[in-house]
C-alpha cells in the first residue's frame, strides 16, 4: 500500500521541477558509475539486515529517488518503509521504487532533522545516506540523541558518510577528495566533476570514525561498527546499535 498525496499536487513549481532534473542528472551519473561506492555500502547495508526474519520498519532520511536503498531491501521482511526528503520530486520517484518492496510506503516531504525530532512514532532500522554531513560536528552530536529515540528496541541506526582520518582538517580532508575525484571520476565530464565539487566544497563536513562512535554512544547507542570503508578512506557505512 502506498500513501502518496505529493504526486496528486498540480501546483508543483516547474522551476523547481527543472532545477531538480538539472541537479539530479548529475547524481544520477555519479551513482552510474559508483563514484561514491554505493555498491559495495548497500550490499553491507542488505548484508546487515539479511538476517532479520521478523517484519521490521524502515525509516530512510535524506531518501532522495531511494533506488539504492529500495534495491538493497527487496525480498527483506520489510513491513513499512517511509522516506523523508527536502524534494517532491525526488519522493514522486521514491515512492515509484518502493513499490518493488510489496510494503506499506509514505513519503514525506521536509527537513529530515525536523522530521526526526518532531515524530513520536519509532521504526526499527533508520538510514541516513549521503546527508548527516551536511550538518556540522555539532549539530550532529545534538541529533545523534533524537535518532536514536526513534529506535525501537534491537533496533539499528545505518549511516553512510563521508569521514576523514584522525585529526585531519576539513580543508585537508576535502583537498585529499579532490585528489582521488580528478584521478578516478573519469565517467564524468569536468563539468560534472566540477559542480560536484561546488557542491562538496559548500556543504560536507567529514568527520572522523571515532567521533563518530564517541558521539554515538554518548547518545545512547549500545555499540558502533564500520560495516564498509572505501579504499581511500573517504566513506564509510556505520552501524549504531540501539
Amino acid at each position: 500500500m502506498i500513501t502518496h498525496p505529493l504526486s496528486d499536487d498540480p501546483h508543483q513549481d516547474a522551476e523547481a521541477v527543472r532545477a531538480f532534473f538539472d541537479q539530479w542528472e548529475v547524481y544520477r551519473r555519479v551513482l552510474e558509475a559508483d563514484c561514491l561506492h554505493h555498491r559495495a555500502a548497500y550490499a553491507a547495508l542488505r548484508a546487515a539486515l539479511a538476517g532479520r526474519t521478523e517484519p521490521f520498519s524502515f525509516l530512510d532520511l535524506g531518501a532522495g529517488d531511494a533506488d539504492c536503498s529500495t534495491a538493497a531491501l527487496a525480498g527483506l521482511p520489510v513491513r513499512e518503509y517511509v522516506a523523508v526528503d527536502l524534494s517532491r520530486v525526488a519522493l514522486d520517484l521514491a515512492a515509484g521504487n518502493a513499490a518493488r518492496l510489496g510494503a506499506a510506503v509514505r513519503v514525506e516531504a521536509g527537513n529530515f532533522v525536523d522530521f526526526v525530532r518532531g515524530a513520536e512514532e519509532t521504526f526499527d532500522v533508520i538510514l541516513i545516506g549521503l546527508s548527516l554531513h551536511h550538518l556540522p560536528a555539532g549539530d550532529k552530536r545534538a541529533f545523534l540523541p533524537a535518532l536514536r529515540a526513534r529506535l525501537r528496541p534491537g533496533g539499528a541506526l545505518f549511516f553512510y558518510e563521508p569521514i576523514a582520518a584522525e585529526g585531519e582538517t576539513r580543508d585537508a580532508v576535502l583537498a585529499r577528495w579532490w585528489d582521488v575525484v580528478q584521478a578516478t571520476w573519469t565517467a564524468l565530464s569536468a563539468e560534472d566533476r566540477e559542480r560536484v565539487r561546488a557542491h562538496v566544497f559548500a556543504s560536507d563536513y567529514p568527520e572522523a570514525e571515532a567521533d563518530y562512535a564517541r558521539w554515538a554512544r554518548a547518545a545512547g547507542f549500545a555499540g558502533v561498527e564500520v560495516r564498509f570503508r572505501d579504499a581511500e578512506g573517504l566513506y564509510a557505512l556505520f552501524e549504531a546499535r540501539a
